[in-house]
C-alpha cells in the first residue's frame, strides 16, 4: 500500500488547483473506476485538461526512393586486357552495339600465325596430293600396260607335244619356254606396277587421314582463338543509355565476371530504396509510391537469401519495386518515397500516452467531470509512442488530467498549402573527358631536340594542326649501314638469278627469290622511315579535339623516342565532374553548371547527370563522383573561358541543383510540428474552432518545412505552438 500511496500523493498535488475535492489518506484509495479519488496537499505542480478526441494514428514507415531504368551490367566471360570503350556515359546504344573492346594484339597475332600455318599446311598437302596422284597415275598406267601385255599371253601352249603320231611319244614343246618367259616377265611387270600403285594409294590414304586429323585440330585451335577474340568484345543486349563505366586505362587487366559497363533501358522504370524485409511488405495494410504528390501502385520484388548475401557482399542491399499502373508522367531520376502503412487506425478515440497511469488494478486515467477528478480504468489499443488508442473507458469529448500538455496558440493559425519541396546541392567541379589520346614523340631514328609549342592549354585543334616544333639530328652511320646492306642484297639477288636461270620453275628457287625480295623490302622500309624521321620538323595532332595537357620542355632539350608531348581530348565527350558522396544527384537529373566565359563573365548551362548513383548499380560500378554531360553548343564557350581564366585551377566550376525534389505536396512549417521520434503531429482546428492534435506521415523535412505523405490535406487550418 505504501507504493500506491506515493503515487496518489503525487497525482493529488498536480490536480489540486483544478478541483475542490476533500483530502484523505492512501487507505481511502478508490476500489472501482467510478469512485472519487482522494487528494493530498498540493506541491504546486501545474496540470491541464486534455480533451479526449478521435484522430488517425499511423504505424508507418517511409523510405526514400529513386526512379531508375532497368539496368543491365556487362562483364567479360573470360579475362582480357582492356583496350577501349565503344560507348560512353550518356550515349544511346542499340542491341548488338560494341560496348567494350579488348587489347587483342597478342591474340590477333596468334590468329594470324595460326591462319598462316593452316594455309601452309593446306598448300603443302595439296602439293603432296598432286604429286602423289601423278605417281599413282603413272603406276596405274604401267599396271594397265603390263596387264594388257600379260593378257596377250593368257592362252598358254602345251608344255609337251607329240613327236610321232604313230607311236604317240611326247616331247617338250619348244614354244612353251618362250611363252613361259614372256608370260612371267609381263606378269612380274604387272604385279610390280600394281603393288607400286596400291602402295602409293595406301600412302595417300594414310597421309590424308593424318592430315584430316591435324587439319581439324588446327581449325579447332583457330576457332578457340577466334572465340577468345570474340569474347574479348562486350556488346549490348538491350537498347538504352550507358549509365556506368569502370575507370579503366589502356591494357588494364579485366577479370572474368566483374562488371565494367552498365546500360539502362529507359523504356522500363523501377523504384529502388533501402532494403525492406518481405515480411514487412506482406504484413502491411498499404504500400504505395508517392511522386510529386501523386500515389502510384507498386509491386515489391522479393529476393532470395542467396541473392541477399550476394548483394550484401558486393555492397549495400536495396529493395526494388515495379510500377503497377501507368507512369507516363514519371521521369528517370525522379525522387520518390515508398510509404509502408503497416496499420492505419482511423477515427479512433485516443489520448496522450503520458496521461495513462498503471497500478495493481490496471491502466487508468483521471477523468475530470463536474469539477472532480475520477480515477477511471481504460482499455488500450494501438499506441504510436505519443498517442494511445482507448478502446473502452472513455469517449470523445471527455476531459482528463494531463501533466505535460502541448502548448497551442489557437489564434496563431495557418492554412496548409501544396508547394514544391527540395534540398539544395552546391559543389565545386572540374572538367573531365572519357576519350583522350596521347601525343608522343614519333621519331624513332636520330636525336630529337624540342623547339616550342604552337598551342596553349584548352585550345581547340583540328587533326593535323601543329602541336610543337622539333629538330632531328640524323644518325648518318645507321642510314649508311642500311644503304650498304640494301646494295649487297640486290647484288646477291642478281647473282642468284644468273646462277640458277635454268631452275626458275623449281620450288626451292622460287622460295629463295621470295626470301631475297622480303629482305630487300624490309631494308627499303627501314631506310624510308629513317629519312622520314630525319626530316621531321613538326609534331601534329592525330585527331580533332582540345589540348588537355602539355609536357614541359625547354628549347633544345632532348626528347626521347616515344616521350609524352601532349594529350588531346575529344570535345564530344566533355563532362563536368562533381563529387557527390551523399548520392544526392541521380541519373537523368538536370543541374545548373556555373562557369566563366572568355570575357570572364559568369554564365550557367543546364547539364544532364549521366552517372548512375550507387543505388542503381553493383559495388564494382559504384562511385562517389558524378559526370554531367555538357551540351555540344556550350563546350567551346566553356573551354574558351578556361583558356582565358585561371586554367590551372582544377575546380573552376560550380554545380547547383535542387535535389530530393517533390512537387505538389502539402508542406507544414516546422514551427507548427510536434514530434516524438519519427512520429509527427500538428494541431488542427476543427469546424467548431477547437484545436486537436492530428498525426501525419512525414516524407521528409528541411530547416523550414516538413512535407506530408499522408494524414493532412490542403486547406486544413493548423495552430502554432
Amino acid at each position: 500500500m505504501r507504493r500506491k500511496s506515493v503515487k496518489l500523493l503525487l497525482i493529488a498535488s498536480m490536480i489540486l488547483s483544478l478541483t475542490g475535492c476533500s483530502f484523505g489518506t492512501a487507505a481511502d484509495a478508490p476500489k472501482a473506476s467510478s469512485e472519487e479519488i482522494v487528494l493530498v496537499d498540493p506541491v504546486n505542480a501545474e496540470v491541464s485538461l486534455e480533451t479526449v478526441a478521435t484522430r488517425n494514428l499511423y504505424n508507418a514507415n517511409v523510405y526514400a526512393a529513386t526512379v531508375l531504368p532497368v539496368v543491365r551490367e556487362y562483364a567479360p566471360d573470360y579475362a582480357f586486357n582492356f583496350s577501349s570503350y565503344g560507348a560512353f556515359l550518356g550515349d544511346t546504344v542499340k542491341v548488338g552495339q560494341q560496348l567494350v573492346s579488348a587489347n587483342t594484339e597478342k591474340v590477333d597475332e596468334d590468329i594470324k600465325n595460326k591462319k598462316e600455318y593452316i594455309a601452309s599446311m593446306e598448300e603443302e598437302y595439296q602439293k603432296y596430293v598432286t604429286k602423289q596422284q601423278e605417281t599413282i597415275d603413272e603406276y596405274r598406267r604401267q599396271e594397265r600396260n603390263a596387264k594388257w601385255a600379260y593378257d596377250q599371253y593368257e592362252d598358254a601352249p602345251e608344255p609337251l607335244q607329240i613327236e610321232d603320231e604313230e607311236s604317240g611319244e611326247m616331247v617338250d614343246n619348244p614354244e612353251y619356254p618362250t611363252w613361259k618367259a614372256q608370260h612371267d616377265r609381263f606378269e612380274g611387270d604387272y604385279r610390280i606396277a600394281k603393288h607400286a600403285a596400291d602402295t602409293a594409294e595406301l600412302a595417300l590414304e594414310q597421309r590424308a587421314a593424318l592430315y584430316e586429323l591435324d587439319h581439324t585440330h588446327q581449325l579447332y585451335l583457330l576457332k578457340q582463338l577466334q572465340k577468345s577474340r570474340q569474347n574479348a568484345t562486350l556488346t549490348s543486349q538491350t537498347s538504352g543509355e550507358v549509365v556506368a563505366l569502370a575507370d579503366l586505362g589502356a591494357n588494364d587487366y579485366l577479370r572474368a565476371d566483374v562488371p565494367v559497363v552498365a546500360v539502362g533501358d529507359m523504356s522500363q522504370m523501377i523504384l529502388k530504396c533501402d532494403y525492406i524485409n518481405k515480411n514487412t511488405i506482406k504484413n502491411a495494410e498499404d504500400v504505395y509510391a508517392l511522386i510529386d504528390g501523386k500515389r502510384y501502385k507498386v509491386n515489391y520484388q522479393e529476393i532470395s537469401s542467396d541473392e541477399y548475401a550476394r548483394q550484401s557482399a558486393n555492397g549495400k542491399v536495396y529493395s526494388t519495386f515495379y510500377f503497377a499502373e501507368d507512369v507516363s508522367d514519371v521521369n528517370i531520376g525522379d525522387y520518390a518515397v515508398i510509404a509502408v502503412i503497416t496499420k492505419k487506425y482511423e477515427n479512433v478515440v485516443s489520448i496522450p500516452k503520458d496521461s495513462i497511469h498503471r497500478d495493481e488494478m490496471g491502466r487508468y486515467v483521471y477523468l475530470y467531470e463536474d469539477g472532480k477528478s475520477i480515477r477511471t480504468n481504460v482499455t488500450l489499443g494501438y499506441s504510436d509512442g505519443m498517442y494511445t488508442e482507448i478502446t473502452s473507458g472513455l469517449k470523445a469529448g471527455d476531459q482528463i488530467l494531463y501533466a505535460n500538455p502541448m502548448t497551442v496558440n489557437p489564434e496563431g493559425t495557418k492554412k496548409l498549402t501544396t508547394a514544391e519541396f527540395h534540398s539544395e546541392f552546391s559543389e565545386r567541379a572540374e572538367l573531365t573527358y572519357t576519350i583522350t589520346e596521347s601525343i608522343n614523340n614519333p621519331v624513332e631514328n636520330g636525336t630529337t631536340y624540342f623547339g616550342e609549342y604552337q598551342v596553349e592549354m584548352f585550345q581547340h585543334v583540328n587533326k593535323g594542326d601543329v602541336i610543337a616544333t622539333v629538330r632531328v639530328e640524323p644518325d648518318k652511320l645507321a642510314l649508311t649501314r642500311n644503304e650498304t646492306r640494301l646494295t649487297r642484297l640486290k647484288e646477291r639477288l642478281a647473282d642468284y638469278v644468273k646462277e640458277h636461270e635454268k631452275d626458275t620453275k623449281d620450288e626451292a628457287y622460287q622460295e629463295a627469290i621470295k626470301n631475297y625480295e622480303d629482305q630487300i623490302k624490309d631494308v627499303e622500309e627501314a631506310i624510308a622511315k629513317q629519312k622520314k624521321d630525319f626530316s621531321t620538323k613538326q609534331i601534329v595532332a592525330p585527331r580533332t579535339g582540345v589540348v588537355l595537357y602539355m609536357q614541359k620542355y625547354e628549347n633544345e632539350s632532348i626528347v626521347q623516342k616515344g616521350a609524352f608531348i601532349a594529350e588531346i581530348a575529344d570535345e564530344g565527350n566533355c563532362y563536368v565532374k562533381v563529387e557527390d558522396e551523399s548520392q544526392n544527384l541521380q541519373y537523368g537529373n538536370e543541374v545548373s553548371v556555373e562557369y566563366m566565359d572568355a570575357e570572364q563573365r559568369t554564365k550557367s548551362v543546364r547539364c544532364k547527370v549521366v552517372t548512375m548513383a550507387k543505388i542503381g548499380v553493383s559495388g564494382q560500378l559504384q562511385t562517389n563522383s558524378k559526370n554531367l554531360l555538357l551540351p555540344q553548343d556550350a563546350v567551346e564557350d566553356v573551354l574558351q573561358g578556361a583558356l582565358a581564366g585561371e586554367w590551372w585551377n582544377r575546380y573552376r566550376y560550380t554545380v547547383n541543383a535542387n535535389v530530393r525534389e517533390m512537387k505538389n505536396v502539402v508542406i507544414v512549417p516546422r514551427a507548427y510540428v510536434y514530434n516524438n521520434g519519427n512520429k509527427t503531429y500538428v494541431y488542427v482546428k476543427d469546424e467548431n474552432g477547437n484545436a486537436k492534435a492530428q498525426s501525419f506521415v512525414a516524407g521528409g523535412f528541411n530547416d523550414t518545412y516538413y512535407w506530408v505523405v499522408e494524414g493532412l490535406t490542403e486547406g486544413m487550418e493548423i495552430c502554432s505552438k
